[in-house]
């Protein structure tokens, strides 16, 4: 059953290579700068819930523990506390802009029974309490395979948008948009979106172990009627999006 919010809700998902540094081979590198320039953006009051990725401080101990493949149970306890420690940076930033972060770590509050499994309720409370739940790309349980598995921050955000009912969702990237033929698309919708994902070119040559720009789309298809945004994530356009303005490339199925 959806959760009815107040009008206004949105989230906001930071991808990970915005604030971090995903260059091969570098584990664990933040750009401090970069995430307080985002945190800056979001105002106090804002009815936000953020979510990031784990950018270097994930995607590289997913495959240095070969994690894709094997369970290695301490690897996923060492990628979750990596993921952490950039979710506190993320926290620390907002604290100091006065917003009031609450952060949530999947790994301890989350599970996956087919579908996201969270306290829906809960999230509800905190947003009505001033707080912005702040959660992120991590590892975590399975109940039908018995095993941990990573869960990316699209997920989280396009789970928490379907089952809270929230009708706008802001994907700040790296780049300033979706792009068809080297340019950024401005409008996608089901009047287009087969020759997108046939033609798809996302302007993104890093390696990303939870999907690309093409999955975010697929998965964007199962909320009808919301309108989710994809855009370079400056403190102008993030600003823009929390303000309701179309910015990036705009996608409603």
């Amino acid at each position: 059953m959806k959760v009815r919010h107040e009008k206004g809700m949105k989230i906001l998902k930071i991808g990970g290579a915005l604030i971090s540094d995903k260059s091969k081979g570098v584990f664990s590198v933040a750009k401090p700068k970069v995430i307080d320039e985002i945190c800056g953006a979001i105002s106090l009051g804002t009815k936000l819930i953020l979510v990031h990725g784990a950018g270097s401080f994930g995607h590289p101990y997913v495959e240095k523990y070969k994690l894709k493949e094997v369970e290695d149970l301490k690897g996923v306890v060492v990628t979750h506390m990596a993921c952490k420690k950039l979710n506190e940076m993320i926290c620390s930033s907002l604290l100091k802009h006065n917003a009031l972060p609450f952060p949530i770590h999947p790994f301890s509050s989350f599970k996956i029974d087919e579908n996201l499994v969270f306290d829906a309720d809960f999230v509800t409370k905190l947003i009505n309490k001033g707080f912005i739940p702040v959660t992120h790309g991590d590892f975590v349980y399975n109940v039908k395979t018995s095993r941990f598995e990573v869960l990316s921050g699209d997920r989280i955000a396009i789970e928490f948008a379907q089952q809270l009912g929230i009708g706008r969702i802001g994907f700040a990237t790296d780049v300033d948009g979706i792009y068809l033929n080297n340019e950024v698309v401005e409008e996608i919708d089901r009047s287009n979106i087969k020759e997108i994902l046939n033609k798809i070119d996302a302007a993104t040559s890093k390696s990303d172990v939870t999907g690309g720009m093409k999955g975010k789309i697929l998965n964007l298809m199962k909320l009808r009627g919301t309108k989710a945004y994809v855009f370079r994530g400056t403190s102008k356009n993030i600003r823009k999006f929390l303000n309701g303005e179309d910015v990036g490339t705009k996608i409603v199925v």
